[in-house]
């Protein structure tokens, strides 16, 4: 009996000295130090490739805006289309930023190519020979180097990420973008008529006759909706079919106030700082035209005979030059012994504040025509079609009656459109102007 006991006693000790927790420290240790390599190991896969993640969404960000830039300029209207265009989109790309928006992105021009096909070749634009077969844009973002929180300690290095984007212009949808203004059709001629200049007369009031004048669209006809119209990025969107009847706007004082930010002039005014984003943001551009004499319209002193508006100005071919060197509008003082109607009350945006906030295009707008004969149009009128304009100079705020002209570049569905930056991007049976679509 003893003996039983004594060997039971003995099974216990043994079975005590396996499971003593006193001697199982040093493995508890061990595995806890194995677990917080791997977790760590988890935590920073988790943290480094999000940061990765973020960094490539920033960069595609980027090179989704440049290539839809570059492509806006891809109308095939100018042999400088690659060297504005190469511009317009290392000058939109590089205004995004990267590492949670902490350091700026950084674009080459050697980064935008071109190709005649989607599928082609790309190369950059001392690389093409027919720069005006271009139909695509093709942006590269990349940042190099990006170190790592903790995957350094598992030995992987400093990573880099990069983002591609293809862009060109596609038909947009039937409503597109607009402003109130509205030309007569018998003051157009559909094909011989693109660079020919139409005039207005403003009144004191603002309101315009002539071959063009204000209209509006279904209820909009107050000032404040009018001038954001003309202040905003795009204008109206929801714009009437083809057909439809629309109203007449009469006058409004503050539209020339609103028409002249498209060229960088404000007037001081604290509700309305000189840019807010995309809304009210000046063109890349100030630089005023005004018809002086026949043979050179631009900047000259008035004529006793009204200038030849069957000659064609073509000023939008300079505009586009001007616009690609940032040329600001030359400045009141500066035109009113040469060009003694100008006189648009305002400040002056210098060069820099066009090359850091200036859009391109916003000088050229999409404008209803009308049915029926100037002046009798602007009565009742009724929406026939829409073509593109370009805005040669700015307003005149105040005074007696005075002439304003803009140039007629031709439909806004027309293939080589300059219209190309506005509206909404459409499907395959979309007929409206061509507008910069992602299509990679």
């Amino acid at each position: 009996m003893n003996y039983f006991n004594d060997k039971q006693s003995l099974n216990r000790k043994k079975l005590q000295y396996r499971i003593n927790p006193y001697k199982e420290r040093g493995m508890v240790a061990v595995v806890v130090a194995l677990s917080m390599v791997v977790l760590v190991g988890f935590v920073g896969l988790a943290l480094d490739l999000g940061k990765l993640f973020v960094t490539k969404t920033e960069l595609q960000s980027s090179a989704d805006a440049c290539a839809l830039a570059a492509a806006a300029e891809l109308t095939g209207t100018s042999n400088n289309q690659l060297d504005v265009a190469e511009e317009a989109g290392v000058a939109t790309g590089i205004r995004n930023n990267v590492m949670f928006q902490d350091e700026a992105v950084s674009i080459a021009g050697s980064d935008v190519t071109f190709s005649d096909s989607l599928d082609g070749s790309y190369s950059t634009k001392d690389g093409v020979a027919a720069p005006l077969d271009m139909r695509f844009a093709r942006c590269t973002v990349d940042r190099a180097d990006i170190p790592n929180w903790f995957m350094q300690v598992l030995g992987i290095g400093n990573q880099d990420v990069n983002a591609t984007a293809v862009a060109t212009l596609a038909p947009s949808q039937e409503f597109s973008c607009a402003i109130p203004m509205g030309i007569c059709e018998n003051k157009i001629d559909k094909v011989n008529s693109p660079g020919k200049w139409l005039k207005g007369v403003a009144d004191a009031g603002n309101s315009v006759t002539g071959d063009f004048g204000w209209i509006r669209f279904g209820d909009t006809n107050s000032a404040a909706e009018l001038d954001n119209i003309l202040e905003g990025s795009c204008g109206v969107v929801d714009i009437p079919a083809i057909g439809a009847d629309i109203g007449k706007s009469g006058s409004v004082n503050s539209l020339s106030k609103a028409w002249n930010t498209r060229f960088g002039i404000y007037q001081n005014n604290p509700d309305k700082p000189q840019f807010k984003g995309d809304e009210g943001s000046p063109d890349r551009t100030g630089y005023a035209y005004y018809p002086g004499s026949v043979d050179s319209p631009e900047l000259l002193p008035l004529v006793s005979i009204p200038p030849d508006l069957n000659v064609v100005y073509n000023r939008y071919a300079d505009y586009q030059d001007k616009a690609s060197a940032y040329v600001p509008y030359q400045g009141n003082s500066a035109l009113t012994d040469t060009v003694p109607l100008l006189k648009p009350k305002g400040g002056n945006n210098p060069l820099t504040n066009l090359q850091a906030f200036g859009v391109n295009n916003r000088r050229v707008s999409i404008v209803a025509v009308l049915e029926g004969d100037a002046p009798s149009c602007l009565d009742s009128p009724t929406l026939k079609e829409w073509a593109c304009v370009f805005m040669l100079h700015p307003m005149n705020i105040g005074g007696s009656d005075r002439p304003m002209y803009v140039e007629y570049i031709g439909l806004a569905n027309d293939e080589n459109s300059p219209c190309a930056t506005l509206g909404i991007p459409g499907g395959a049976s979309s007929t409206g102007p061509r507008v910069p679509t992602l299509v990679q």
